[in-house]
């Protein structure tokens, strides 16, 4: 049989690539930085424990992103070589190696192009979700302080974008 060589990335998905890996870098610092400026990122902050878990891949590639819930609660990247290889990501079981680190809840994301939609405010969360653009593994209730927490991080941060802005009312003429 022969070997099959992979199909050639075009150059708009070696941007959107390189972009989405820029912004799960960014990620753990972003909601650290804005929880001090949203009263509503910091309360689904608070919700989540401290030592809570979760990861944000992106299905064929190696895009992903763990991070952590610090005693100060702040969040920061865990290195992928420390996160728990003997559970499931997301299936609330404890590892058997204590120095490891077990994922609490994932966040899949289907293609590159869906990432890249929700990463750069071309979507919002609620629109991906509608078009099932990403799966989720974990308990619902952090799972939806998470989703929470990400939209009004993605408002902030892409509040310009039309995905993101308030929809304006529309006015009723009065007879």
């Amino acid at each position: 049989m022969p070997d099959q060589t992979p199909p050639r990335r075009t150059a708009a998905q070696r941007f959107q690539s390189l972009y989405v890996r820029v912004m799960l870098r960014l990620l753990p610092h972003l909601i650290s930085l804005f929880r001090h400026t949203s009263p509503r990122i910091r309360a689904e902050v608070d919700y989540l424990s401290p030592g809570y878990t979760f990861m944000l891949s992106v299905r064929g590639t190696d895009l992903a992103c763990v991070c952590t819930r610090t005693a100060k609660g702040s969040f920061k990247r865990v290195p992928p070589r420390t996160v728990a290889r003997d559970v499931e990501p997301g299936s609330g079981l404890d590892s058997a190696d204590k120095s490891a680190v077990a994922v609490d809840y994932v966040i899949d994301f289907r293609s590159l192009a869906y990432a890249f939609l929700c990463f750069s405010g071309g979507m919002t969360l609620q629109d991906a979700l509608a078009q099932r653009a990403f799966s989720t593994r974990g308990p619902n209730d952090t799972g939806v302080a998470l989703t929470y927490m990400f939209t009004a991080l993605l408002k902030m941060f892409f509040g310009w974008r039309k995905a993101y802005r308030g929809k304006k009312p529309t006015a009723v003429p009065v007879p």
